[in-house]
């Protein structure tokens, strides 16, 4: 190899890595040693809500589950809270990788409430928030909750109907 195709590669394949997702290069997803629990009680919060207002409860979906955790895993990896992942992604791609063939969607996402009531009293606050945990036409919840680097918890909830 001649020293300029040398120099080439290493500025290329320094390119690729500078251009990598923060989140590809991160290390693996800390979830809070209670997490499954903690989903769970977002989950019943949640319910008891719509419950209050006459709605029906929503059902926990394993693709929502698994688009919620992944993007909770990469806003903790960037250390930010977003609804666009690192990677560009919005929700309803995110939905669709999982195999959530969604009619309609809605996400909420949250940094910094380290327990399940806290979170929820604080996307009850938002009139936005509210509004997509209490959508009428909404069937379906996943809940991914991780732990940054910078020792934030972030949440992101999904729902969405299939039909």
């Amino acid at each position: 190899m001649r020293p300029l195709s040398l120099v080439s590669a290493a500025l290329a394949a320094a390119l690729a890595l500078a251009l990598m997702p923060a989140a590809a290069m991160a290390a693996p997803c800390r979830e809070p040693a209670n997490a499954q629990a903690m989903r769970a009680e977002v989950i019943a919060l949640a319910n008891h809500q719509r419950k209050t207002k006459g709605l029906a409860p929503l059902a926990e979906d394993p693709a929502l589950s698994r688009a919620a955790q992944a993007h909770a895993c990469d806003n903790a990896a960037v250390q930010r809270m977003s609804h666009q992942g690192s990677d560009g992604s919005s929700l309803p791609k995110r939905m669709s990788r999982e195999g959530y063939a969604f009619r309609e969607a809605a996400e909420n996402v949250a940094a910094g409430f380290f327990d399940a009531p806290s979170v929820m009293s604080g996307w009850m606050q938002s009139k936005g928030h509210r509004k997509n945990i209490l959508g009428r036409n909404l069937r379906d919840i996943g809940i991914g909750v991780a732990v940054g680097q910078d020792g934030q918890v972030y949440w992101t909830m999904d729902l969405g109907r299939a039909d």
